[in-house]
């Protein structure tokens, strides 16, 4: 009895030597292309737990709306966060997909948009690239 005891602790001991609890986020596609006429895109997404989402740009003016007549700028960008979805899966890990749901509006421009959208969970950070043909 006490052999099995022994055994039991030491089996214990390497499972829980074997599972680390480190976070994570991860893209199933390094980039994806919209079409000119936008829309919604949803983007799936394994983390640890989606902790904040941030949208930038290529071009630092895509996120601006200018006044013609004033040259005033109006926070714009052409990428809406609309919500983010979360599935939880029953796991060892605390890890499952998630989804970060976007509205993508239409290019109504001659150029090529292209933005980039970064997930964090906990202190580990992600990008992923937003391709908008015209």
């Amino acid at each position: 009895m006490k052999k099995f005891l022994i055994l039991a602790v030491a089996a214990l001991a390497m499972v829980g030597c074997a599972i680390e609890d480190k976070p994570v986020v991860s893209f199933y596609e390094e980039s994806y292309t919209v079409s000119k006429d936008g829309g919604e895109l949803i983007i799936p997404v394994s983390s640890t737990g989606v902790d904040g989402v941030e949208i930038t740009y290529k071009s630092g003016m895509d996120a601006w709306e200018i006044d013609p007549e004033t040259g005033d700028k109006t926070p714009s960008g052409w990428i809406k966060l609309v919500k983010v979805i979360e599935h939880y899966d029953t796991r060892e890990l605390a890890q499952w997909d998630s989804g970060i749901v976007l509205q993508i509006e239409p290019n109504d421009s001659s150029v090529e948009r292209i933005g980039y959208v970064t997930v964090r969970s906990f202190m580990i950070e992600k990008k992923v690239t937003i391709k908008q043909g015209f």
